[in-house]
């Protein structure tokens, strides 16, 4: 049976003098990819609003650091609960298949987990060059030269406290539904905006699967079981890494639109098999000028 999901943005504080729902602009609806067969979903009213953060934790399974990493990222989330989503890209050397690395048997890191939508980006943002781990945070401070976007993690939870409070300028939600049987996603995301932007901006929807136990350098001990999480899989929206086009311009208080994406699971990525109920989708907004994401939204893809 398919399940449709659905999760929104909201705080404890309720906004009840602002109703967006209620602004005369009107959405629009926007497909790509085989949608045809997908269900139109029923967004749920939003009267409360928060700004998420996008974490990119740029790892690899025979960086000893990175581990360290995962786990401020994980305390980060516990100190901000509903603030966080967490993304964990495998790129460069460090990511690279490495039979027997360091003793271990010929049959340890012959995984492969890095992806082609990874590579772009770190052809952008320049992590694996920097050195692993290496953390964006709203892909904010972007500088191809002196790499400012780039967090090392022991500054992570400073870095998040200082702009976990900044307004939300934008609504997003996401709702999925999930065939078992052919393994075909529909996706549909909902934007509304809570102030007047001028500013050209795209979206995109990626693929994660979580809770993967594989081979990790955890700072010189080699271990077989170590649970890599929220990994990267692959991006849904049809061009791919940098996603589909969603405003430019003016944009309007209230403007609304409705994306709709379609997308066949695979049993396996690169003979690693993708676990549907361990899978999640991860929305985002950004400007296209500067890259930094002005919101993200996440929602696991069966229940």
């Amino acid at each position: 049976m398919k399940k449709i999901l659905f999760i929104s943005i909201f705080t404890a504080t309720l906004l009840a003098s602002c109703d967006y729902e209620s602004n005369p602009y009107p959405e629009k609806n926007e497909n790509s990819a085989d949608t045809t067969s997908c269900a139109s979903p029923t967004f749920p009213t939003v009267t409360s609003h928060i700004k998420k953060i996008l974490i990119e934790d740029f790892t690899g399974h025979t960086c000893g650091n990175c581990p360290r990493a995962a786990i401020e990222l994980h305390e980060i989330d516990s100190i901000y609960p509903g603030h966080i989503v967490g993304l964990a890209t495998h790129v460069g050397s460090f990511a690279a298949p490495t039979p027997g690395y360091s003793g271990s048997p010929s049959t340890a890191f012959t995984a492969d987990y890095r992806t082609s939508v990874g590579d772009e980006y770190d052809a952008t943002f320049g992590a694996s060059d920097f050195g692993l781990p290496q953390g964006m945070f709203n892909r904010k401070e972007f500088d191809p030269i002196a790499q400012t976007h780039l967090k090392f993690f022991p500054n992570w939870k400073a870095y998040a406290a200082s702009i976990v409070s900044e307004a939300s300028v934008v609504d997003l939600q996401v709702m999925a539904d999930f065939d078992a049987s052919t393994r075909k996603i529909c996706c549909s995301v909902k934007d509304s905006f809570l102030t007047t932007m001028s500013d050209t901006l795209k979206m995109v929807v990626l693929l994660t699967q979580d809770s993967i136990i594989d081979w990790q350098d955890y700072i010189g001990v080699i271990t077989s079981t170590y649970v890599h999480r929220h990994m990267l899989r692959d991006a849904i929206t049809p061009s791919g890494a940098w996603g589909e086009s969603l405003a430019s311009g003016a944009i309007p208080l209230g403007t609304k639109h409705i994306k709709k994406f379609a997308y066949t699971l695979p049993s396996a990525y690169k003979s690693i098999p993708c676990d549907a109920n361990q899978c999640h989708l991860i929305a985002f907004i950004y400007k296209v000028r500067t890259y930094e994401i002005i919101q993200v939204e996440e929602i696991k893809l069966t229940p």
